[in-house]
């Protein structure tokens, strides 16, 4: 079996945001829009090598403002050439288009009266080469076409590999001790888990730590480029056992992504039980569905329960058709889980309202809903060898992960 791993270049992976009303962000292209009266400067960004949080940090430093004065509504990798829309509070949009940054590109900007919110948008656009050097296979036109049409253009909404976050592997690990209320655990996990491939004295000092425990020892030889490690042993020699206040001091995006990832996790173990039983186009009473919006994305906000079995049977119809969608739960405290999700949680030893979290509250998860499969709208062979080819999905689903269904 060949183990696909992908190695871009940015000219090879092309990601252009899709706005609400259906309106591709497209590369190279100028985007016009009609000002407004406001405070906002919305504009279209474009990057080369740059992951999001990078680009902004880079337009704020030539602006002279902060970067908590931009806004964006998804983030984009860095392996990529990528557009996306964007917004700053108090700079005119003739600031925004004569800013020069390194592989960054402002295609528009222009007046608005509110901010980008995270989730303003449909989806992504993708243009993506295939060579053996980039995703380890040879692979023809027809070939790809022929397993598009056999997936029927639609793929199992797998979370990919970068919802957990880190090379170590134990993102999940951190959130589900986070979640049971194991703070001490959660940090001594994260300071001490192992993953080969790490740098020898990172592995050294992560060993040695979990055997001394001793946090004034550790500070003389973890390694300084392991800058969020050494913060929280800095923070638990000052203070020892506040491992509330120790997972406090790392950024509110890492704090988040440790229970993100263990959501995630299970929604992938769902998804994957699910896929062998090849269910996972069929709707069941209990669960929840949607329909397709104008673009063929699923309108997740207008989710309904499916009350019978009659309905179950029109709504696996209608997936069929790319008409709907059938969803399941992203696990939180407000989740009324299915058979199939009490079964995993109780064999995981969580329960929904564990995601309430008592000593960190801000960290606690209501849960919501994900579609079960993704949409390959759209999907076309651009050109032939190499193999260029072109698809959209929808907000939230993983261009690597169709990727690999397409190939596998």
């Amino acid at each position: 079996m060949v183990v696909l791993k992908f190695h871009f270049a940015p000219e090879e992976f092309v990601v252009e945001e899709i706005m609400p009303d259906g309106t591709v962000l497209e590369v190279d292209k100028p985007f016009k829009q009609k000002d407004e009266p406001g405070k906002f400067a919305r504009f279209v960004l474009q990057k080369r090598q740059w992951n999001t949080l990078q680009a902004l940090i880079a337009l704020a430093r030539e602006l002279r403002t902060s970067r908590k004065r931009f806004n964006f509504a998804g983030t984009k990798d860095r392996s990529s050439i990528s557009t996306q829309l964007c917004s700053v509070f108090g700079m005119m949009p003739a600031e925004v288009t004569q800013v020069h940054v390194k592989d960054l590109k402002i295609l528009g900007a222009w007046n608005a009266a509110d901010k980008v919110k995270l989730g303003d948008l449909a989806g992504n656009r993708f243009t993506i080469t295939l060579t053996p050097e980039n995703c380890g296979k040879t692979i023809s036109a027809e070939e790809i076409g022929e397993k598009a049409k056999a997936l029927g253009s639609r793929v199992p909404n797998f979370f990919g590999a970068q919802r957990f976050g880190s090379l170590r592997k134990n993102t999940h690990l951190v959130g589900k001790l986070v979640i049971q209320g194991k703070l001490r655990d959660a940090v001594m996990n994260y300071l001490t888990f192992v993953e080969e491939g790490e740098e020898e004295d990172a592995l050294a000092a992560r060993k040695k730590l979990a055997e001394e425990k001793d946090f004034s020892k550790a500070l003389s030889y973890f390694p300084l480029y392991l800058k969020y490690e050494r913060t929280l042993i800095a923070h638990l020699n000052a203070y020892p056992h506040d491992y509330a206040g120790a997972l406090r001091k790392l950024p509110r995006a890492l704090q988040l992504m440790f229970v993100h990832a263990y959501q995630s996790m299970l929604f992938n173990n769902l998804l994957e039980q699910r896929a062998a039983e090849e269910s996972v186009f069929e709707a069941e009473k209990g669960e929840w569905w949607c329909k397709a919006d104008k673009n063929g994305f699923p309108k997740t906000g207008e989710a309904e329960e499916i009350t019978s079995k009659k309905k179950a049977g029109e709504v696996t119809a209608l997936a069929g058709k790319g008409k709907a969608f059938v969803l399941g739960h992203i696990v939180g405290y407000e989740t009324a889980p299915s058979e199939a999700e009490e079964k995993l949680l109780k064999k995981e030893g969580i329960k929904p309202g564990d995601f309430k979290l008592a000593a960190m509250p801000e960290l606690s998860s209501r849960g919501s809903l994900r579609p079960l499969f993704a949409p390959l709208v759209g999907f076309e062979v651009l050109e032939k060898e190499p193999v260029k080819m072109r698809f959209s999905l929808p907000a939230g689903a993983y261009a690597t992960v169709a990727l690999k269904k397409l190939l596998e």
